[in-house]
């Protein structure tokens, strides 16, 4: 049996090894491009907001090279002086290697995540959020809290599909965002007995739109989910 995952896996890769213990082959595989955005000054707010864990690395990579960040404890005072977000906890495991605290942790889904973060700071108009995101982000997170907050997003890296990416012949194809799911049909057809699976919402919408009739959608955002919604294909 083969898994197909639309993102490049290191070797210690939870996916990779909880598939290839149960006698799975994986092949990971990224279908979009990134490249850094230069920046010369970030944008004043009281929470930065970050929904990817790629977000994170090219945010905190811009600032060091520029010399404006040490990391911690070694902060600024401006820097000090913010609250850090995260969608999930994979992103929030990577901001902690750049900020002494994560202080919001969403559940990984961008509706029930702005709720929770709702919750915590009430409808402060005057609160400003700063999403260091993609340029093409979809900005779920953002849009849904939009009418309370004063957000901005604030484009730190690009992010392309793959021109014309090959067909898997793999019994499992996972997509990890809406935009690698639409790299990979944009050539490439749905074939009935591949099982389809979603990292989340958001891309098993974009799954459906694209004509894939049928796709398992992860219990969270997380590689081991992921592996999991796999494993459960075979039986």
């Amino acid at each position: 049996m083969l898994a197909f995952i639309t993102r490049a896996l290191s070797a210690s890769s939870e996916f990779k090894k909880q598939l290839e213990a149960a006698g799975w082959q994986v092949e990971g595989r990224s279908l979009v491009e990134l490249s850094p955005l230069p920046f010369e000054e970030v944008p004043t707010s009281e929470w930065v907001f970050f929904s990817s864990q790629n977000a994170v690395r090219f945010f905190f990579q811009q600032l060091k090279s520029g010399g404006d960040f040490k990391s911690p404890p070694d902060l600024p005072p401006r820097w000090r002086q913010m609250k850090w977000a995260a969608l999930g906890t994979a992103t929030a495991k990577v901001l902690t290697e750049h900020v002494e605290q994560v202080d919001f942790v969403g559940t990984g889904e961008p509706g029930s995540t702005a709720e929770a973060f709702r919750r915590v700071n009430g409808r402060e108009a005057g609160l400003r959020i700063l999403f260091p995101a993609a340029r093409h982000s979809r900005q779920s997170v953002m849009a849904l809290l939009a009418d309370d907050f004063r957000c901005t997003h604030f484009p730190i890296y690009d992010n392309r599909p793959v021109e014309a990416p090959s067909r898997s012949t793999a019994d499992a194809l996972v997509f990890t965002s809406p935009m690698n799911a639409g790299a990979y049909f944009s050539t490439n057809k749905w074939e009935k007995n591949q099982r389809v699976i979603a990292i989340g919402a958001t891309t098993a919408e974009a799954l459906r739109t694209l004509g894939v009739e049928q796709v398992e959608v992860a219990a969270a955002p997380t590689e081991k989910a992921l592996a999991d919604a796999v494993l459960r294909l075979r039986g």
